[in-house]
């Protein structure tokens, strides 16, 4: 019996560290990030903690079992979360850097690896999305599913902070190639202009 209570209390203590240490600074991260608190977190976190308190006066261990799903589920939604986030985050980026030419970055490297690392961050999201709705995976495998696609997705997001040298190089090539065009246009007009002067007269 003594065996079966420290089992309990080892299980009641690990929702404590995923709350602390994984729960709590994704919710953190999408506070920042994108300025809101997820409503579908709180409402599994509050469910989460609904159940350890009935746990802990009435001694409910179906209620500790309970409470480990939705600290699981609350999880698993910071994980979709942050990967839409994340996912805002490049489109922003690739909308703000439209004119800027991204091949130029990294010898034409960073626009290949983005573009591969964005293709797998959505891949793998798609199909864990799938597996959610198909419900042919169990829980398990699915949740495993949605942190391989957050994963990605940050591996993703990385590379792009870690590539801000190389776009900025590529968006100061971009504006002296866009200045000297000017230039060149200003002067041909400028050369035709003088040129139709002189065949007038």
């Amino acid at each position: 019996m003594a065996g079966d209570t420290k089992i309990y209390e080892d299980r009641e203590l690990e929702i404590y560290r995923q709350y602390q240490n994984v729960i709590a600074p994704f919710i953190v991260d999408l506070e920042v990030r994108d300025g809101e608190y997820p409503i579908e977190i709180f409402n599994e976190i509050r469910a989460a903690f609904t159940h350890i308190s009935r746990y802990k006066v009435q001694n409910s261990t179906d209620d500790l079992i309970s409470a480990e799903r939705h600290i699981k589920r609350a999880t698993l939604d910071c994980y979709k979360y942050l990967c839409v986030s994340h996912a805002e985050e490049i489109k922003a980026f690739r909308y703000n850097y439209r004119s800027v030419d991204l091949h130029l970055a990294d010898n034409g490297r960073f626009l290949n690896t983005l573009d591969s690392l964005e293709k797998q961050a959505k891949a793998s999201y798609i199909d864990a999305k799938k597996a959610e709705v198909s419900r042919e995976l169990s829980d398990e495998r699915i949740y495993s599913m949605f942190e391989n696609a957050y994963n990605k997705h940050c591996d993703m997001l990385s590379y792009l902070h870690e590539s801000e040298e190389s776009i900025r190089f590529a968006s100061t090539q971009t504006r002296k190639r866009n200045y000297w065009t000017v230039f060149s246009v200003i002067i041909t007009v400028i050369s035709i202009v003088v040129a139709l002067i002189g065949w007038v007269r």
